[in-house]
């Protein structure tokens, strides 16, 4: 009986192992990741307000180009990419006022597996913003939580 369950175990786990190993394959087969942010007025009562999301890379990468959106009603709004563990600024655009759905590239250099990077963006008088970020990219990942 022993025997038996020691078997149904070992079976249970090597077929939950196998479903994790396919489940990491399918996720590096995707067309990319996307990282959204949508804010409105209630978002938060601080001024200016700021919101990151986060992102990591499984190698080091040499360049990445993502495509982004935004749009946005308020004073005024700055969006930067920035590594988290640094500071370091990679990349910021300011927008005054009212825009309309823009559509832009933005270019990355020298991303390293190793370092954390966060989309930060800065907004003050906010009624309304949606900030769309595509990596075409298998290598970038979205994280949840800060490596700090």
């Amino acid at each position: 009986m022993k025997k038996f369950l020691v078997l149904c175990i070992m079976l249970v786990s090597i077929v939950a192992l196998t479903s994790c190993k396919s489940s990491i394959a399918n996720a590096n087969t995707t067309d990319g990741v996307k990282i959204e942010m949508q804010l409105n007025e209630n978002y938060d009562d601080t001024e200016p307000f700021i919101n990151e999301k986060l992102f990591c890379v499984s190698k080091d990468l040499e360049n990445v180009t993502a495509k982004c959106e935004l749009e946005m009603d308020g004073e005024i709004g700055i969006l930067e990419i920035k590594n988290n563990k640094t500071s370091e600024v990679l990349w910021s655009n300011t927008w005054n006022g009212t825009v309309e759905l823009t559509t832009f590239s933005i270019s990355l250099d020298n991303l390293k597996k190793d370092d954390e990077y966060a989309v930060c963006f800065t907004g003050t008088g906010i009624k309304n913003a949606i900030i769309s970020i595509s990596f075409e990219n298998n290598y970038v990942q979205e994280r949840e939580t800060p490596l700090k």
